[in-house]
């Protein structure tokens, strides 16, 4: 089983290090320009104080345990929503770890969202991306919109996703 670890730079940055090469690309596609894998982990880490839960997710717990994932999860400033985010290594390599990621994050977001207040979880990722969809579905995601107009000059599209709490009186 994975390990959810909070966020430790230097976990992180085994990460990063390591990047799945889609995954970088679609940071950079975000960013609008090129960026070395140290420039995109400043960059997650200048956002951790505003975030709502950090983690880095590792192979198994414990010291033998290697961190393949960092998650995000912040809040937009919308009262409810917030944003999520996640990137990692080798999707082949971790194809397993990334599985199970998914089933943990489906099986624990409604309470942990109930809890936090959060009815709302959007993500987006990259349309060129082989994986991300499918990983987001996975996690319960629903596919919502195509939206064109990012990247440095306008001309990619990003697919927008969301988790949307079940109201109350629905819930089982």
């Amino acid at each position: 089983m994975i390990d959810l670890r909070p966020f430790r730079e230097d976990d992180a940055m085994q990460v990063f290090r390591h990047l799945e090469p889609m995954d970088h690309i679609e940071a950079e596609l975000v960013r609008g320009a090129s960026a070395s894998h140290l420039r995109l982990f400043a960059d997650w880490c200048a956002v951790q104080g505003a975030q709502v839960v950090s983690l880095v997710l590792c192979t198994r717990p414990g010291p033998a345990g290697v961190p393949f994932a960092v998650l995000g999860l912040g809040h937009t400033g919308q009262a409810g929503i917030a944003q999520a985010a996640l990137v990692a290594r080798d999707h082949q390599r971790f194809r397993h770890s990334l599985g199970q990621a998914a089933v943990l994050i489906r099986r624990r977001m409604p309470a942990f969202c109930a809890e936090a207040g959060i009815r709302r979880i959007e993500a987006r990722c990259w349309e060129g991306h082989p994986s991300a969809a499918r990983f987001l579905t996975l996690c319960g995601f629903h596919r919502e919109c195509l939206m064109p107009g990012f990247g440095g000059y306008g001309h990619v599209a990003f697919e927008q996703f969301a988790w949307i709490a079940s109201p109350p009186d629905q819930e089982t």
